[in-house]
């Protein structure tokens, strides 16, 4: 009877192990499905920046096509209007109707504000609007509507000219190892990469770093914007801090998902 009492007490605490990691894993599962469909459709726009522009269809070339009518004209999209860090804005016809968009993402601080300047977990918002003509060119003054997100994303570097991260805001809340009195950004200190890595990354087209930010309110932004041909997309999520974790030892799990979207068509000043 002792014997088999220990034998089914191990049976149970395996058992129950089993249980507590089976969960934290489950919830790792569930933020790379809602990560990677993101990823994908970040990509997929990212594709269609530039289409259809002046620049796909006027012999002219550059000297034909960078002109107030041709920016401000809503049949035909610029390609990349603005770049960051934390922000990106592009026009295309994302849908493939005919209908050229304006299209954004942005990262918010978990109260929400654009700039980024509280803590994280932040938010990734995705906005897509029918262009409009503008007042003016070069200038961008396009509305928004937020309908889309990805929620608890603790990347938001802001690097250095150079940099290829740093400056991530803190993280909000302790972990619950070792008795909840260890902050987050005390705890994942170690992974330099882990709250400072940009959620935009900008290449050109032998795969080097583009220093950001740039917009097409001057020349020399127009002309800095021509030579990016690739946005990297790259977001480490964290799991709930009530829901999810390790229950053996109160970690939290971590996904980290990278995608790239290369940008296949000419811009208006290319």
């Amino acid at each position: 009877m002792a014997v088999l009492l220990v034998v089914v007490g191990g049976a149970v605490n395996y058992i129950g192990l089993a249980t507590q990691r089976s969960k934290a894993e489950q919830t790792k599962v569930d933020l790379t499905q809602e990560g990677r469909e993101f990823v994908d459709e970040f990509e997929r726009d990212i594709h269609q920046a530039g289409y259809p522009g002046c620049a796909n269809f006027d012999t002219a070339g550059s000297t034909g096509c960078a002109t107030t009518a041709n920016y401000n004209n809503t049949a035909l999209a610029i390609g990349f209007a603005s770049i960051s860090s934390t922000n990106v804005i592009f026009e295309g016809d994302v849908n493939g109707d005919g209908i050229v968009e304006s299209v954004q993402y942005r990262l918010v601080d978990s109260a929400g504000n654009y700039p980024p300047t509280g803590t994280c977990p932040c938010i990734i918002q995705r906005s897509q609007v029918p262009k409009a003509a503008g007042a003016s060119a070069p200038t961008y003054t396009q509305a928004t509507l937020w309908s889309q997100e990805l929620q608890n994303v603790v990347n938001s570097g802001s690097p250095a000219a150079g940099a290829t991260y740093g400056n991530g805001l803190p993280l909000a809340g302790n972990v619950l190892f070792a008795g909840g009195g260890t902050s987050n950004t005390a705890y994942y200190a170690a992974l330099t990469t882990f709250k400072d890595f940009p959620v935009f990354s900008a290449y050109d087209q032998s795969g080097n770093l583009v220093s950001l930010p740039l917009d097409n309110t001057t020349l020399a932004g127009q002309q800095a914007l021509v030579t990016i041909k690739s946005i990297r997309l790259t977001i480490n999520l964290l799991g709930s801090a009530t829901a999810g974790y390790d229950l053996k030892t109160g970690v939290r799990p971590v996904v980290t998902l990278v995608g790239d979207g290369r940008r296949n068509n000419k811009m208006a000043w290319e």
